[in-house]
């Protein structure tokens, strides 16, 4: 693990200093929105057997007011956030020596945000969120594959389909850990409380 690279994002000087807008800091960790590198996150809900639930989402986009993700509205991860809107997210850069944790209240955003992230996305991707259900995955392989074929030869372009929906992950707290070839490993976390962040150093 090495300390804070420079592959994309940018960090603070002093690594010690905790610094007064800790959102601002977590958009400069990611990559810009347009960028090919959109990061992978594991994404932890409460499943509605009260068990936590874990799996990997792409993070879409970031912004001073959160972590975006989309994905398919009749997934086991929607209905659990419909019936408990708190999640984490964690995203890890183990070539950079760094992992971003957030933990927060989760919103849905508009079908019209939806859209346009959608229209960003790979033509994999975009065929994936209308092909990725229970029944296709059911079939052979050799039939998902041809089911595949035709659906995408048949639609040279693509809207959204209904079920694709945005989702926002509003931080309650902020955990930025840092590695150190030269000495230990430090985490900086941050907690709004009242509207207001303060911050302190964890070992990491």
């Amino acid at each position: 693990m090495i300390t804070a690279g420079t592959s994309f994002g940018s960090d603070v000087d002093d690594i010690d200093a905790l610094v007064d807008d800790p959102l601002a800091l977590l958009v400069r960790w990611l990559p810009a929105h347009d960028s090919e590198l959109r990061p992978l996150a594991a994404l932890s809900t409460i499943g509605r057997d009260g068990i936590p639930s874990l799996r990997h989402v792409l993070v879409s986009d970031q912004d001073p007011t959160g972590l975006y993700f989309h994905t398919d509205s009749a997934s086991e991860k929607v209905a659990e956030i419909a019936a408990n809107p708190v999640a984490a997210l964690s995203v890890a850069w183990p070539e950079l020596g760094r992992q971003l944790v957030v933990r927060g209240i989760v919103e849905r955003v508009s079908n019209a945000s939806a859209a346009e992230t959608y229209r960003r996305r790979s033509r994999y991707l975009q065929l994936l969120a209308w092909l990725n259900t229970n029944d296709n995955a059911r079939l052979p392989a050799y039939d998902r594959r041809h089911l595949w074929a035709e659906f995408d030869e048949a639609h040279p372009t693509l809207d959204p389909p209904e079920r694709w929906a945005g989702f926002r992950v509003r931080p309650l707290t902020l955990t930025f850990w840092r590695g150190d070839l030269l000495g230990q490993s430090v985490r900086q976390q941050y907690t709004l409380t009242d509207g207001r962040w303060s911050g302190r150093i964890l070992a990491g």
